[in-house]
């Protein structure tokens, strides 16, 4: 957990706070420049209840990791959270608790399609302000076998990640399709944070060409129209 040391110059300026204990969503902040300090969210994250959806699970879950650091962070900070949920037929699969089960869900998602969800949540306690947004990308997985799944497994990858892969792991390749936001699936879609930055009039820019192999990844990304080669986001 970050340090929130203030001094008086720091006391009036806006500090955008990011509650996640997440290696794969820092490195993503990190990797497209956007500045945030990092907190780990306090607590563990509650089970779904019987008749809440898929959607508004994932987003209870954001709302949960953003509350969760309201006492331990400056009070003119700016919170933000995510949470991404694997969603097969009508069942949501999170974390494996161990490898069989990594293996287990592995198995069933192989030849099949299944929905990705991410949520994000922003608090701004100064204005009385809260944000979320949700993006569902549709994920169409390579019909592998058990070997493949066994050998990805013993990496260790899987344990750690909602539905048991990573979309960007090379070495098992697990993704055939997907129909939406890539980052989404990795964990944090990038352009619906640049639309809550810019709702919030926070600054940064983000160099659309430098990360366009990235952005072609996704599918119809609005990043890569001629009018957004650079992203630049209105000045607080």
């Amino acid at each position: 957990m970050d340090s929130f040391h203030m001094d008086e110059k720091n006391k009036q300026k806006k500090i955008t706070v990011f509650a996640t204990s997440s290696p794969r969503r820092k490195q993503m902040l990190h990797q497209f420049g956007l500045d945030f300090r990092f907190v780990d969210p306090i607590g563990n994250e509650r089970i779904k209840h019987e008749n809440e959806s898929p959607l508004e699970y994932v987003q209870s879950l954001a709302t949960q990791k953003a509350r969760s650091v309201f006492e331990v962070v400056p009070k003119n900070a700016i919170i933000f959270a995510a949470d991404t949920v694997v969603v097969l037929g009508d069942q949501v699969i999170g974390k494996p608790i161990n490898r069989t089960e990594a293996e287990e869900t592995l198995k069933n998602l192989s030849g099949s399609h299944h929905q990705v969800i991410t949520a994000i949540c922003v608090f701004d306690t100064a204005k009385d302000v809260y944000l979320e947004e949700a993006v569902a990308t549709k994920v169409h997985m390579r019909d592998y076998c058990y070997g493949e799944i066994r050998s990805y497994v013993e990496t260790g990858d899987p344990m750690d990640k909602a539905g048991s892969y990573a979309i960007q792991n090379d070495f098992f390749n697990p993704v055939e399709a997907i129909e939406g936001c890539y980052f989404s699936v990795v964990g944090l879609p990038i352009c619906t944070l640049l639309k809550i930055l810019t709702q919030l009039k926070l600054k940064t820019i983000i160099d659309v060409e430098k990360h366009k192999r990235d952005f072609s990844k996704c599918t119809g990304c609005l990043m890569l129209s001629p009018l957004n080669r650079s992203q630049i986001i209105t000045e607080l």
